[in-house]
């Protein structure tokens, strides 16, 4: 996934929830960050965005607040074929989703 940022971030190593202003932590294990949602959106002509895209990122509890509020439930589609990590990077991404769901 690639490091998507506001336009005012220059620590090109962080990223931040734009809804909470929160950053999203890199874990110590594979380099990588808390999960997050991505939205990438290229207005079109009739809209009062005509030819602009906005970009921003939304974590995990701030995703859960606002979609909790939609008047069509989102489907939950399960993924069969996924990467298995070893018990070790288990036990550590455990423990830093635990860490963040305490702040």
């Amino acid at each position: 996934m690639d490091n998507y940022k506001t336009a005012s971030v220059t620590d090109k190593d962080k990223i931040y929830c734009n809804c909470c202003g929160k950053e999203i932590v890199k874990t110590e294990v594979v380099d990588t960050y808390m999960d997050y949602l991505h939205i990438e959106k290229s207005w079109g002509y009739f809209s009062s965005k005509d030819l602009t895209t906005h970009s921003f990122n939304i974590c995990e509890r701030c995703y859960e607040s606002w979609t909790e509020g939609f008047a069509i439930p989102i489907e939950d589609v399960y993924i069969e074929d996924i990467f298995f990590y070893s018990e070790e990077e288990l036990r550590l991404l455990n423990e830093a989703y635990q860490i963040e769901l305490c702040k």
